[in-house]
């Protein structure tokens, strides 16, 4: 559905990652609070669930950083061979592999998909990556490989006692 004259949304055809795809105007009618101008609720978002998306790629990598873990540097090379390979890319030989490899790897394959700071953040990387990597961010502590614990979850706790995670 096109918009009525005079009337422009911008970026209409652009969706958020992980959203729900409608066409653009293509709503239940009980979504809209002015159908005319294609304006919906505040509760039309509520409509929207995450897509599961997995990559066959990433699904390798993940197992490549698992064999890397396990010292069986053979098989990680090979998982990251098997991604490569169907980009004609060169193989990596099992020497090479290590973890700055798979993460290198990643953001050749992954780009914009990966989430990067979570992914630094499971492997407790994100200080050192930053650091290493990154001129212009010079004020990050090594507290940032772990997000704040919310006091509400830690009020709530009170039968255990849940800690707050170092320097916040």
């Amino acid at each position: 559905i096109n918009p009525p004259a005079g009337i422009t949304v911008p970026r209409r055809d652009f969706y958020a990652f992980q959203s729900k795809i409608t066409t653009p105007g293509d709503h239940p009618d009980g979504m809209f609070e002015n159908k005319a101008t294609l304006l919906l609720k505040a509760s039309a978002g509520a409509t929207y669930a995450d897509q599961y998306m997995f990559r066959l790629a990433e699904t390798y990598l993940l197992r490549a950083e698992a064999y890397l873990g396990l010292s069986q540097l053979s098989n990680a090379a090979a998982d990251i061979n098997a991604v490569r390979g169907r980009s004609n890319a060169s193989n990596v030989l099992p020497a090479n592999v290590n973890i700055d490899y798979i993460l290198d790897e990643r953001m050749r394959e992954l780009g914009s998909e990966e989430k990067r700071r979570i992914t630094l953040m499971r492997l407790g990387l994100i200080f050192d990556r930053v650091k290493r990597f990154n001129p212009y961010y010079t004020d990050i502590a090594a507290t940032y490989n772990l997000w704040p614990i919310p006091a509400s979850e830690i009020e709530r706790n009170n039968g255990a006692k849940l800690e707050q995670n170092p320097g916040y």
